[in-house]
């Protein structure tokens, strides 16, 4: 636990919201979770940032919605998102989902608007008697900015883990994250934690 702190200052040198978040860890159909977090941009401007997310369960599915800021330049994002289930997880099989969302940005002096959706796979496992969840995404979509008028396809390469904190009851989930462009996204790595309450 001494090092969690200082682990989660490291990963995050910059901000944004991200877009998966705690979807992918497993919880409870009727889970609340709130969370905050913190990212660290490396493309555009290495900027600091935090924000807050609450997710809600509704039978398999999960409600997200997110809201965060950064230091100059990021000045505020809203988000909103459905996880759906496609799959899920079992011995042999990963649970697969897809999120549609939709992400209101300042950069700037220029506003976005990016709709799209996240496939995301996670596999679960244990180790040191603990379950880890990995977790691989794929948020694509398109971003309409405000100062051109014009779509921009927007694309990310998203991997990550979330563990329970063994002390916590199963009530505090940590989360890291990392993200790769792929097309009018941003570089980042972040961490949540997250406090679930049913």
């Amino acid at each position: 636990m001494k090092y969690l702190l200082p682990l989660i200052f490291f990963l995050s040198t910059n901000v944004f919201a991200s877009i998966v978040g705690v979807t992918t860890h497993p919880l409870s159909d009727e889970a609340r979770v709130l969370s905050a977090e913190m990212t660290g941009y490396m493309s555009q401007r290495n900027e600091m940032g935090a924000g807050l997310r609450y997710t809600q369960g509704l039978g398999t599915n999960l409600l997200d919605v997110t809201m965060g800021g950064a230091q100059d330049s990021r000045n505020l994002m809203l988000g909103a998102g459905m996880d759906f289930g496609i799959l899920s997880e079992d011995l042999n099989q990963p649970r697969v989902s897809v999120k549609p969302f939709i992400q209101q940005l300042t950069f700037e002096d220029e506003s976005s608007t990016i709709i799209g959706a996240a496939p995301s796979m996670r596999k679960g496992f244990a180790t040191m008697g603990h379950e880890v969840f990995p977790y691989l995404s794929l948020p694509n979509g398109m971003r309409l900015d405000s100062e051109s008028q014009e779509f921009i396809f927007y694309s990310s390469l998203t991997i990550g883990a979330s563990v329970t904190i063994p002390q916590s009851q199963e009530r505090l989930v940590v989360s890291v994250e990392a993200n790769k462009n792929l097309g009018a996204s941003s570089d980042y790595v972040g961490a949540l934690v997250s406090w679930i309450w049913n």
